[in-house]
């Protein structure tokens, strides 16, 4: 495994996607580490960058693992309600969520402008 890695994100673009996890809309990704073999992102399984329109929704849902993991989102710049474990959370630039294995969480962006979140997902090596 390489000791470091440098990874170019200024010129990929971002894919538009649907219903997230049976929400509603469309909203805007860029998976940032997607260039990184899977073998070589150890703990960390995925970071994206996502855009989400006002109105549009990540559907709440549980992480059903027997594997310890942690789903980080960050909230770059907007507004929107965080549904963690039934509670309703307002969520804006700063703010950070955390979902766990066996947790539940969704997302609805409930601004007038675009909700931004990097969300990162990480797990034990299996």
């Amino acid at each position: 495994m390489k000791k470091t890695d440098f990874i170019e994100n200024k010129s990929r673009a971002y894919e538009t996607r649907q219903n997230c996890h049976g929400g509603t809309g469309p909203f805007q990704l860029k998976d940032i580490i997607q260039t990184v073999a899977s073998s070589d992102r150890q703990y960390i399984k995925f970071i994206h960058d996502d855009i989400i329109p006002p109105g549009s929704t990540f559907g709440y849902h549980q992480h059903n693992s027997d594997v310890p993991m942690e789903e980080w989102y960050y909230c770059i710049s907007g507004h929107g309600i965080m549904e963690l474990d039934g509670n309703q959370y307002e969520m804006s630039a700063g703010d950070i969520s955390v979902c766990r294995a066996s947790g539940s969480h969704g997302l609805i962006n409930n601004g007038p402008e675009d909700l931004r979140i990097i969300v990162i997902y990480a797990s034990a090596i299996n």
